[in-house]
């Protein structure tokens, strides 16, 4: 029994590793053990699970439509296991995890060595990448998203809603009026961080609607490039919340137009709704909330 707990572990790992040699190193085992388990496993299920060249070792449709229920017995182990000791279960194994470039960089890769940390039992490949289009074709478990992919069925649930923010460096005020209603926005220079594209931005205030063109000789296809832009005086960024917050507070950057609003952000965290969710990905998920959570918790007291 201890042999096929052994083999089942071994093909988890192949699953998230792609490498007998890695997933030997990782349980401790040869590699010619680990290739006997996967062996017995496909002769047990009648199925091929791996396809094998001289290049890579592939998972097969069949091995995907395992890998849920074997994670599932794995993880019911190991609570089973932790429950015996008065511990609680480990989180374990490759995380594959999908975040957006801007929001990945500056809010989410910061935290991970402190998640690391805390679960050393897994590792993580943080993908950065805009607009995720089908979490299972592309190999995440996990997603953390500004707007749901366009295919696939997929659970959301939002983490945090972040506001735009309208700012320019102390350099750049020291020789511009700064402007006190959103129309005054058209007689700057305003970095444009969605490239060629001059539809209206529509700003919200007590006072109500306000449509703006934005004008400026700066454009860019990124909205940390944007923000670099302002914070170097080159003119006056929109951008979201996540990339000023710490430079607002500090005062290295200055906050805009605070009582005109545009549409919100809402960050979420996104899985297949097919896919059984795994230990390491509610661990993800619940550090995710506390921290993220907490940040905005803090910002709106």
């Amino acid at each position: 029994m201890t042999d096929r707990i052994e083999a089942y572990a071994a093909f988890a790992r192949m699953m998230e590793l792609g490498s007998f040699s890695a997933v030997g190193r990782q349980l401790g085992i040869s590699q010619s053990t680990v290739s006997k388990h996967i062996a017995a496993l496909e002769s047990d299920f009648g199925a091929q699970l791996f396809l094998r060249t001289t290049r890579r070792i592939s998972p097969t449709a069949e091995a995907f439509r395992v890998y849920e229920h074997v994670q599932r017995m794995l993880d019911a182990l190991e609570s089973a296991r932790a429950a015996v000791r008065g511990q609680q279960p480990e989180a374990t194994g490759l995380l594959r995890v999908a975040l957006p470039v801007s929001l990945g960089q500056s809010l989410i890769v910061p935290l991970l060595p402190h998640f690391l940390e805390l679960n050393p039992m897994m590792t993580i490949e943080a993908v950065l990448i805009d607009g995720v289009r089908d979490l299972v074709a592309e190999g995440f478990e996990l997603a953390i998203v500004t707007a749901s992919p366009s295919e696939g069925s997929t659970i959301t649930r939002t983490l945090r809603v972040f506001e735009w923010v309208v700012v320019a460096s102390p350099t750049y005020l020291s020789v511009h009026t700064k402007p006190e209603e959103a129309i005054d926005l058209e007689k700057h220079d305003v970095i444009r961080s969605n490239g060629a594209d001059d539809t209206p931005l529509n700003f919200e205030s007590e006072n109500g609607r306000q449509a703006i063109r934005i004008n400026g000789r700066l454009s860019t296809n990124s909205d940390s490039a944007a923000y670099d832009l302002a914070r170097n005086g080159c003119g006056i960024a929109i951008v979201p919340g996540w990339l000023a917050e710490a430079d607002i507070a500090s005062g290295r950057i200055v906050s805009l137009l605070p009582d005109h609003y545009l549409p919100t952000i809402p960050v979420s965290y996104i899985y297949p709704q097919t896919r059984f969710l795994s230990r390491r990905a509610r661990s993800f998920i619940d550090f995710l909330v506390a921290r993220i959570g907490q940040a905005q918790r803090e910002t709106t007291s």
